[in-house]
């Protein structure tokens, strides 16, 4: 193998349209192995010596305005208008968000407690699993604008008894999927969705110094 053979290897993926950062990872592997093989005294130099092939640049996320994080879950199916909000103004992951029980919520000191998250896996399906770093074990606040939102939300939607899921589907059991949160609303809400990202999790409203005036629900 060599240089220029690695060269045309990578120019034939992002030609045939794979991802630059999918590329740049499959580049590192490559020299990973390479570089393996040099230490073994395989190979007496390794070919894969692109200059700059395994740094990948992914584009920055969009942000959502205060006023497109409220319109969005002012549209969407109100079960679902609670899981938005603490998506836009937490941070807080899908995973950690489906996971969530009302004892993860207080109220009064206007905190969640992550301690879990939802994973989907091939051979085991849905599973509640531990945060997969220590830091993911974590604390989070939430504007007091959204004190009263959660709390309509608990009284009507989650399951009961603290260990009792926050956000649940139509007929009971966690909200997996993301499609039906926007399955029933026009098409400007689905394309602000899809602009803005394909996940809840990618939700994020753009910061700012003040907090954020609450806003009443449909």
């Amino acid at each position: 193998m060599t240089t220029p053979q690695v060269r045309r290897w990578r120019t034939t993926l992002l030609d045939n349209g794979v991802g630059g950062p999918t590329v740049a990872k499959a580049c590192q592997i490559l020299r990973a192995i390479m570089n393996t093989a040099v230490d073994d005294g395989l190979i007496q130099r390794n070919p894969c010596r692109i200059k700059g092939a395994g740094n990948a640049v992914s584009a920055e996320r969009p942000f959502l305005s205060a006023d497109e994080v409220y319109r969005l879950a002012g549209e969407v199916p109100s079960r679902y208008r609670a899981l938005i909000l603490l998506a836009a103004f937490t941070g807080l992951r899908f995973g950690e968000l489906a996971a969530l029980q009302r004892r993860d919520i207080d109220l009064d000191q206007r905190t969640i407690s992550v301690r879990r998250a939802l994973a989907e896996t091939r051979s085991d399906g849905l599973l509640i699993k531990t945060p997969k770093s220590a830091a993911g074990v974590r604390t989070v606040a939430f504007p007091a604008s959204l004190t009263t939102e959660l709390a309509a939300h608990l009284a009507e939607y989650a399951d009961a008894g603290r260990t009792g899921l926050v956000f649940v589907g139509p007929l009971g059991g966690s909200c997996v999927g993301t499609t039906s949160v926007v399955s029933g609303c026009g098409p400007s809400t689905r394309r602000t969705w899809v602009t803005s990202t394909s996940m809840i999790s990618g939700i994020r409203a753009t910061p700012s110094p003040r907090p954020v005036a609450p806003r009443p629900a449909n």
